[in-house]
């Protein structure tokens, strides 16, 4: 319980509150323990890999920053719209968009790096990738 409640950086009572299911604790505290336990999702930074001519189809990626490695799932993206609209679901900004596009153009393959996505959307959109990094993680 003390370690847990230094790794938490909350009081050894608060910990104490927390494990008897007490309604007193504020939420920044309880929201401090569920990290310290490793039970908040946390967003996966990592890079979007996009390989295929200017005009498509396209093989797009999600390469993590960290994790437990394994082979990149692929997204089968069949043409220029759907692409835009990958990369509206990522919230990729209309510049590095303009970037990607003109690398595809001149090398058939483009990366966006410094993407954040929740647990959530990445299944959705990579499913069996994340899936696997979840049960590997921890």
């Amino acid at each position: 319980m003390r370690r847990l409640a230094a790794v938490a950086n909350v009081s050894l009572p608060t910990v104490l509150r927390f494990e008897k299911n007490q309604r007193d604790i504020q939420l920044s505290s309880v929201l401090a323990i569920l990290n310290a336990l490793g039970l908040v999702a946390r967003k996966v930074d990592g890079t979007l890999l996009v390989r295929g001519p200017a005009d498509g189809p396209y093989e797009a990626r999600f390469a993590p920053s960290a994790g437990a490695g394994g082979p990149l799932e692929v997204r089968h993206v069949e043409a220029l719209p759907e692409l835009e609209a990958l990369f509206d679901e990522l919230d990729i900004d209309a510049g590095l968009r303009r970037l990607a596009f003109a690398d595809l153009v001149r090398t058939e393959a483009a990366s966006i790096t410094g993407l954040r996505l929740s647990p959530g959307r990445g299944r959705a959109l990579w499913p069996e990738q994340f899936s696997r990094d979840l049960t590997n993680a921890g």
